[in-house]
């Protein structure tokens, strides 16, 4: 790395600087543009059309260049001016220069050079910086690619912990940690890129220049952070992301937006929390490493980046749990031993899990119990009591019912209801019935129906160990749909997940236009209060202004008009006769019908013809008239009175208010509507999630059974053996110590 100084910028000048499409006309034509040696003789990608190839952001243009020998560059071509530029790079490259590669964890450091002559525009050099292309796979790409391989999941969130382990340990902080300036290696390693925002040891006592990726930081967080923990809270998010979806892969479905530039959670739950969709999964899910990590991260929503705890693997490390434990000791975690968390939402296939004598997998262990073969269940008469205990109303009904149709024939006989030669086909009937009562009691007796599924089970395992590799295949068999049923049941659930979230986020934005359009008139309203109280004190200072305007003329006679040059004492009496005695008696002149034929306007409107005053006069006149009226205006009263402002005012605050008072309501109506829209989205996601953990339960108790039943087809000949022993013996119980005779003397004696 190093620093390129030269140009003829003062330091603190701040200057206007191209734009990407500046620069990429400047890019047509690298030979001229350039005065680095590899940049000046490379090739720069090409758009179809557009020429260089920009990747834009806020503060610059990035452009691909390939130099003659092979290696290729990122140039990144500043479009806004800093006067610290060259100081802050050149001190970045000083500190991650300085450290060694056998001290870090990763190659997460990316080699650059700072160049103050960069890149010529037009007749002036701007700087750039020159770092070298990285082949890496963008982070949301890459946990897209392999959410179908948790361990590889596992490892890229043990990989970004040891990064801001080194991060930590060498105090630099990047300052804009987030998905676009993480690349995956082929090999899972991070590199990290765009250090514009970068904070190292030499650069302490600066101000911040970005604050970051609004997805990323916390909403406390300002320029006054830029120091080595400024990293913090966003590193606490991303490591949240990784281990809940190397925990739950079904979680990146259900709280990624793939048209939103964040993992899982974004500012909207930053901000505001209790609205979130996303905390309330992270916080109720099964798995305790993923409520724990979430509940962590949610406390410190709220505090300044220098109270939150450094990101280290001790720091999510399970409490209690013992380095080197877990799946990390199989060569997961790279070393870190953070410990691994139990998948309880994905199911691998068969092929990929563990099985342990249990016939549990391994992740499962302590979450369901291990099943049982049926050579394992006590036989029904086994170890106490044998046979049917404890009579009960089925019991009763059935003894009655075989008693009454029993002896019912011969009473009707006896009473001569029916004539005897009847007696035997009604005793026969009777008798069937009889029969058919107790048979049906005993078939409703617990152990009469453990015993018969017990001879069931004993039957189709005599069945699967006669044929174990048919009983294997179709064992098999039933283990795949059962893991496709519950894929295509998660599938359903995220896709419905999803159509909650577009719900929300549309049903909100319809929300907050509606309260647009409802307040925007009381906001404009509002707004022109100022001007309308003006309007309304002019208006009630009218009144005085033109009385004392009225009273000024009323008070200039006439006979002033001699002061004019084309009036004279004959048209002054000419004006007296015609009833203009003073200025207040006219208004203005009228040339509306023949100009040569002038009329003066009295205050009431009449129409007033003076002899010898024509056009000139009756123009000088009316100026004349016009240069008093202004003479008064100008020493007219300037207020109202302060009954009549008090008035004023009181009604404006009272229309303040009552349009203050609509857009709180308006405001708390839509607060209303989008608190129900959260709650029954939150609801319904709650169930949904409730649902696919449980259905995620039964599959995993099912196929555990399943897996027990395979493990149990090994040496099927002695099991088979067993199993049909334990048939006849199971057969024998149901026909003698449960047999229908033992039951008619069970419903005799109670025994």
């Amino acid at each position: 790395m190093g620093v390129s100084l030269g140009g003829d910028s003062g330091p603190g000048a701040v200057r206007k600087f191209p734009t990407g499409a500046n620069y990429a006309e400047a890019l047509q034509h690298p030979e001229l543009c350039f005065s680095d040696p590899d940049l000046k003789h490379g090739t720069v990608q090409q758009s179809p059309v557009l020429g260089p190839k920009a990747i834009s952001g806020n503060f610059a243009s990035v452009f691909s260049v390939t130099a003659r020998n092979g290696q290729r560059y990122a140039l990144k071509c500043f479009t806004r001016d800093s006067p610290t530029l060259g100081k802050r790079y050149a001190a970045i490259s000083a500190a991650l220069g300085g450290l060694g590669a056998g001290g870090l964890s990763q190659p997460w450091p990316v080699g650059f050079d700072f160049l103050e002559q960069g890149v010529l525009v037009g007749r002036e050099w701007y700087p750039a910086v020159k770092m070298t292309w990285i082949q890496g796979t963008g982070l949301i790409t890459w946990i897209e690619r392999n959410l179908g391989d948790p361990a590889a999941l596992h490892t890229l969130a043990d990989n970004f912990l040891a990064m801001t382990a080194d991060l930590e340990k060498h105090g630099i902080a990047h300052g804009d940690l987030q998905h676009g300036n993480l690349l995956v290696a082929a090999d899972g390693s991070f590199r990290l890129v765009d250090y514009d925002g970068m904070y190292v040891p030499a650069l302490r006592g600066e101000q911040a220049t970005e604050n970051g990726h609004r997805n990323y930081q916390s909403p406390t967080r300002t320029a006054a952070d830029f120091g080595p923990a400024m990293d913090r809270f966003s590193a606490w998010t991303i490591e949240l992301a990784l281990l809940a979806v190397a925990t739950d892969p079904g979680l990146w479905t259900q709280l990624h937006d793939r048209h939103g530039e964040f993992l899982i959670l974004s500012e909207a739950d930053f901000k505001e929390p209790a609205t979130s969709l996303a905390w309330p999964v992270l916080l109720t899910h099964p798995d305790k490493r993923v409520r724990d990590m979430a509940s962590r991260v949610k406390s410190f929503l709220g505090r300044s980046a220098s109270a939150l705890p450094p990101l280290t693997p001790d720091a999510v490390r399970i409490p209690g749990q013992r380095k080197g434990s877990g799946a990390s000791a199989n060569g997961y975690g790279a070393g870190l031993s953070v410990g691994r968390p139990t998948v309880t939402s994905w199911t691998p296939p068969a092929s990929a899990t563990p099985t342990p004598a249990s016939g549990v997998p391994a992740w499962m262990v302590g979450r369901v119990p291990a099943a049982q073969a049926p050579a394992q269940q006590p036989a029904a008469g086994a170890g106490g009591r044998a046979g049917f205990a404890g009579r009960g109303a089925g019991d009763l009904f059935a003894a009655v019912g075989a008693l009454l149709s029993t002896s019912t024939p011969g009473a009707l006989v006896l009473a001569a209801a029916q004539p005897v030669d009847v007696l035997p086909a009604a005793q026969g009937v009777a008798l069937l019935t009889s029969a058919a009562m107790v048979g049906l009691g005993r078939r409703r007796r617990p152990e009469y129906r453990a015993a018969r599924k017990r001879v069931r089970e004993l039957k189709r395992r005599s069945r699967e160990l006669a044929d174990p590799a048919s009983a294997y295949e179709r064992l098999e068999k039933e283990i795949r749909v059962l893991d496709e049923a519950l894929a295509k049941d998660n599938t359903a659930s995220d896709q419905r997940i999803q159509a909650l979230q577009i719900e929300l986020r549309d049903g909100q934005s319809r929300i907050t236009m509606d309260l647009n359009r409802r307040t925007d008139q009381a906001q404009q309203q509002l707004a022109g209060l100022a001007a309308k109280e003006r309007r309304l004190l002019d208006k009630a200072l009218e009144p005085a202004i033109r009385a004392h305007i009225q009273d000024r003329l009323r008070r200039t006679p006439i006979q002033e008009a001699l002061s004019l040059s084309n009036m004279g004492a004959k048209m002054v009496r000419a004006l007296q006769d015609a009833g203009i005695r003073s200025a207040a008696d006219f208004i203005g002149v009228d040339f509306s019908h023949n100009p040569s034929v002038v009329f003066l306007v009295r205050p009431g409107g009449q129409r007033v013809r003076v002899p010898g005053i024509g056009e000139a006069r009756a123009t000088a006149l009316s100026d004349w008239r016009q240069g008093l009226e202004r003479r008064a205006r100008a020493t007219a009263p300037t207020t109202v009175p302060a009954t009549t402002k008090a008035q004023i005012k009181s009604d404006i605050a009272t229309l303040r208010r009552t349009h203050k008072a609509e857009i709180k309501q308006a405001e708390a109506e839509s607060q209303q509507k989008k608190s129900a829209l959260q709650r029954r989205i939150t609801d319904e996601r709650a169930r949904l999630t409730a649902q696919r953990q449980q259905r995620a339960m039964d599959t995993q108790r099912k196929r555990a059974e399943l897996l027990q039943r395979q493990k149990q087809l090994a040496g099927s000949e002695v099991e088979w053996a067993r199993v049909v022993g334990e048939l006849a013996v199971a057969r024998k119980e149901a026909r003698g110590v449960l047999g229908a005779g033992r039951y008619v003397r069970f419903l005799v004696t109670g025994r």
